[in-house]
C-alpha cells in the first residue's frame, strides 16, 4: 500500500510539473509578453468576471484592465518612465492592484511598502529605492507623517481615498481608461524591474 501511495503522489507531482510548464514555456519564449499584456487579454476573455475580491469591494477583469490603464496614464503624465520607482503605502484592496500594473505598464517599478512601519524603518524602505513618487492610503498618513522630514523634498507625495494636498484616487480619473497604444507604451521585456518587494526578520533593515 505505501508503494502505491508513494507511486500516486510522484505521478500527480509529475503531472502539476508539466501542466505548470505548458503554461510557462509560452510565456518564457516570449521575452516582451509581460504581466499588463496577460491582464489585457484576459480582460478580452472574461470582461465582466470577477478578477479581485476583497470583503466588499469587487473588480472584473474589465475595471482592472480599465483601471490600470488610467494609472499608466497617470504615471506617464507625471513623469514616470522606465525603470522609475513609485512607493506604495496601502493594504490589501482591489486598487493596490490596479495600481501597481498601472505603474509597470508605464514602465516604472512599485515598491510594496509595509503598512505596519513607521519612523527609520519605514524612511530606510522609502530612501533605498529613491522613489520619484509616493502613494499613501489615507488611512495611513499618521504613520506616514512619521517620516516626512526623513526623505528627499523633491518626492512628490500622493494619498489616496482622503486627506489633504495631492489625491491620487481624484487625479487619476481625469486620464481615459481605453487601451493605450503600443506606440505609446515603453518596450517591456521579463528582463524589466517590476515590483521592490521586501523581506525582514533577523536581519533588520
Amino acid at each position: 500500500m505505501a508503494t502505491l501511495d508513494s507511486i500516486r503522489r510522484d505521478f500527480l507531482f509529475t503531472a502539476g510539473i508539466a501542466r505548470a510548464l505548458w503554461r510557462i514555456v509560452p510565456l518564457a519564449r516570449n521575452r516582451t509578453r509581460v504581466l499588463p499584456d496577460e491582464i489585457e487579454r484576459l480582460a478580452a476573455r472574461y470582461g465582466e468576471r470577477v478578477a479581485l475580491l476583497y470583503d466588499s469591494e469587487t473588480l472584473t477583469y474589465a475595471g482592472l484592465n480599465a483601471r490600470a490603464n488610467r494609472y499608466a496614464r497617470w504615471a506617464m503624465a507625471n513623469g514616470i518612465g522606465k525603470g522609475d520607482t513609485v512607493c506604495l503605502m496601502m493594504p490589501n484592496r482591489p486598487e493596490f492592484v490596479a495600481i501597481w500594473l498601472g505603474v509597470a505598464l508605464a514602465g516604472g517599478v512599485t515598491a510594496l511598502i509595509n503598512t505596519n512601519l513607521t519612523g527609520q524603518a519605514l524612511a530606510y524602505c522609502i530612501n533605498i529605492v529613491k522613489p520619484k513618487h509616493i502613494i499613501v492610503a489615507h488611512e495611513l498618513e499618521a504613520a506616514f507623517a512619521t517620516v516626512t522630514s526623513l526623505f528627499d523634498a523633491s518626492i512628490r507625495v500622493w494619498t489616496h481615498g482622503g486627506g489633504e494636498g495631492r489625491r491620487a484616487d481624484e487625479a487619476v480619473t481625469l486620464f481615459d481608461d481605453g487601451p493605450i497604444p503600443r506606440a505609446e507604451r515603453p518596450a517591456l521585456t521579463h528582463e524589466d524591474r517590476c515590483l521592490y518587494i521586501y523581506t525582514s526578520g533577523t536581519t533588520g533593515m
